[in-house]
């Protein structure tokens, strides 16, 4: 009796995904806008939705990557750049071995950078699956503000984000008004992949992107 209803149970949990895969791919149609993140996003899910299926390709992972290297978006862009590894080593090949072994360092590096454990993770067990060997750069270690692609004036801003500043206090600061403050902010949020300041900060203090001496701790609002 138990091995019957396994055998029903099967089926239908396989009709539950195969539903749910179609929701998905429904509501990927309705992504699409004129907005540049939209586009890359749509081209993510439909990735995703090709490999759910077992059915994806370096190609459907390269417009992903292509989409999001156009944005700053690090965090996003090496979770498609680890996808891409996986189907170019899915391939197979020399010339896909090297192409993923270089796409895993990248994805690496933001992922350290950013304290993306799970990401890390997911890159550490591919690396050893393969039996790649991904190395260490030689010479000293890169400016992590300058691998998020932060300007001076956002690393400036960054700083006094850290700690704990308003945006009327930073263009107070910075003799820049509070719009712009907020510009800054705004680009700074996307730059590290977080949805706030307070999740900003923590990335700065992680990464030791500013001497202890130079935060001060300035009031908020």
């Amino acid at each position: 009796a138990e091995t019957e209803a396994d055998a029903r149970a099967l089926p239908a949990a396989e009709q539950g995904r195969a539903e749910a895969l179609e929701r998905l791919a429904g509501a990927a149609k309705n992504l699409t806008t004129g907005a540049p993140v939209w586009a890359a996003h749509e081209k993510w899910v439909r990735a995703e939705l090709h490999r759910a299926h077992g059915r994806d390709t370096p190609d459907h992972w390269s417009d992903a990557v292509t989409a999001f290297e156009c944005l700053e978006r690090p965090y996003e862009l090496a979770r498609v750049r680890h996808r891409l590894a996986g189907a170019l080593l899915a391939t197979g090949g020399d010339d896909e071995r090297a192409r993923a072994t270089e796409l895993l360092r990248l994805a690496r590096g933001v992922a350290d950078h950013l304290g993306a454990r799970p990401l890390a993770e997911a890159v550490g067990l591919l690396v050893r699956r393969a039996r790649l060997t991904l190395g260490r750069e030689a010479g000293p270690a890169a400016d992590p503000a300058e691998a998020l692609r932060l300007t001076g004036r956002e690393r400036e801003v960054l700083r006094l984000v850290a700690d704990g500043r308003t945006n009327r206090q930073i263009a107070e600061e910075l003799f820049i008004s509070p719009k712009t403050a907020s510009v800054h902010v705004s680009h700074i949020l996307a730059k590290l992949g977080v949805s706030g300041r307070g999740e900003a900060a923590a990335v700065a203090h992680r990464l030791a992107l500013f001497p202890a001496e130079r935060l001060t701790s300035g009031s908020t609002e």
